[in-house]
């Protein structure tokens, strides 16, 4: 199995590559940002705060980033397979929300049928997301909104997902909208700054920090506190207010509240449509908050940079290493304890990146036959039973020279790597029928157990994994349609 590990090794030496370059971005950034504060710290006001406002911005950005590479990751998953459930692919993505960081996730399709619970069922028909969402073809973000499921501020992020080269629906993850707001608000600034997000549109905000005190998360509206704001000559708010929906340059205004003067400016949240970033600080605390900025900066720039080498050398080992959690959550069929279909594909992927080091391998399409009717007649407590049984004989009789998984209900594949004959799977495959024949349920009942194979052979028969997984199914598919209880190569139907 060598090879199969050089394939592995491939994409982690690629990942740490771009890791390591990640953290060159993040030092050239930070240092060049640590330059320009320190060479700038006596500008005036104006500079000060769009300066603090860069910063906030990028780590918000940064997020939706990494948000969004999660979504259409997981949307792709989906696209590329073979065979496609709403519900199995959704009962497969529960298994992905231990220690993630989102909320929930669940699919769409393009009837508008949600595959979620009941409250996130609601939310979607309240808001109109599907309808949004499945007429877009890219990313499609939605405005922050009060979960029916959790009574928090929420926001959901939803990619387009296909079978076949045809658009299904979309896929869906929901975020706690305090993830966002945690990153806009830092605490090295004085309790007067106020740091909140704000839709010009509707004139809606919502608290980053404790405003007035409001606490963290608090939504309000421009129009009820707009009467204690005097603006400074020359300022006007509902101009600003126009300026922050154009994006315009001029985002700075000055006012004055409860007899305090402060001075306010946005910059525009690239991953939520209508919604800026918003900061107001006393003028007169401007420079000496600057000049805690400085420092902290400094700060928290070794902080980062320790937290992305932590963060990089968890995610090698893991990626490396195959962890047993990682792989009980994504990579293994929860039933017969093998391997399960993403689990499977994922390692074809890989092995096929580097054909040269492959050789002579065989993939075989394995079908239960009959399986239904073992669920309709003994339950499915022994439907279960048959599975688990068939996949551990598989295993026994294969892991030597391939790999074993689950890929559907009563569906299994084998890939061998090693060059074996003819006779030597013919062999095999005998003495699988052979442990099933004479299986018997608990209570002593015969359980008479046959299955029908498709087999095809790499290079010989396709040149790539799609077409070996299509030669091996027409296989299969001749050996039910002529009896079951068989398997057949793929050259013989040819010969």
């Amino acid at each position: 199995m060598k090879s199969q590990m050089k394939n592995k090794e491939k994409p982690n030496i690629g990942y740490m590559r771009l890791i390591i370059a990640y953290i060159t971005f993040c030092l050239v950034v930070l240092l060049t940002v640590v330059i320009l504060l320190s060479r700038y710290i006596s500008k005036n006001n104006t500079a000060q705060i769009n300066n603090i406002l860069s910063l906030m911005s990028e780590k918000v950005n940064t997020s939706f980033e990494m948000m969004i590479d999660y979504i259409e990751e997981a949307a792709d998953l989906i696209s590329a397979r073979k065979f496609f459930s709403f519900e199995d692919n959704y009962e497969e993505l529960q298994q992905t929300l231990v220690n993630m960081p989102y909320f929930s996730v669940g699919l769409l399709d393009m009837d508008g049928n949600v595959y979620g619970t009941a409250g996130e069922r609601i939310d979607m028909e309240k808001q109109n997301f599907a309808e949004a969402a499945n007429s877009t073809e890219d990313i499609f973000i939605s405005e922050p909104y009060r979960s029916s499921v959790t009574g928090s501020n929420m926001i959901s992020i939803f990619a387009p997902i296909y079978h076949d080269e045809e658009r299904v629906g979309s896929i869906f993850v929901t975020y706690y909208l305090e993830t966002i707001q945690n990153l806009a608000y830092t605490d090295i600034l004085s309790e007067e700054t106020a740091v909140f997000l704000m839709n010009p549109y509707s004139g809606n905000f919502v608290n980053c920090s404790v405003i007035d005190n409001q606490p963290s998360g608090t939504w309000s509206n421009i129009r009820l506190v707009k009467h204690e704001i005097d603006c400074f000559q020359g300022y006007d708010y509902d101009i600003w207010l126009d300026n922050m929906k154009q994006n315009a340059d001029e985002n700075i205004i000055n006012y004055r509240q409860d007899n305090k003067a402060y001075s306010q400016a946005y910059v525009h949240i690239d991953g939520m449509k209508n919604w800026n970033l918003v900061i107001r600080i006393p003028i007169t605390l401007l420079s000496n908050t600057m000049q805690q900025y400085f420092i902290s900066i400094a700060i928290g720039a070794a902080l980062l940079i320790l937290a992305t080498l932590l963060l990089a050398a968890t995610l090698y080992r893991r990626e490396h290493d195959k962890t047993e959690v990682l792989q009980k959550l994504s990579d293994a069929d929860p039933l017969t304890k093998i391997m399960n279909r993403r689990g499977f594909h994922g390692m074809m992927k890989a092995l096929f990146a580097d054909k040269a080091a492959l050789g002579r391998c065989t993939f075989v399409f394995l079908d239960v036959d009959f399986f239904k009717h073992v669920n309709d007649r003994y339950g499915h407590e022994a439907g279960d039973y048959v599975l688990c049984t068939v996949a551990a004989v598989l295993k026994e009789t294969f892991q030597d020279v391939g790999i074993v998984a689950r890929v559907g209900g009563d569906e299994f594949n084998v890939f061998v790597q090693k060059p074996l004959s003819v006779e030597d799977m013919d062999s095999m495959l005998a003495t699988v029928r052979m442990k099933l024949n004479g299986l018997v349920l608990e209570d002593g009942t015969p359980l008479p157990i046959s299955f029908s194979a498709g087999l095809a052979v790499y290079p010989r028969d396709a040149k790539d994994l799609k077409t070996l997984i299509h030669c091996a199914d027409q296989a299969l598919y001749h050996v039910k349609e002529n009896g079951r209880k068989n398997h057949c190569w793929y050259r013989d139907l040819h010969e």
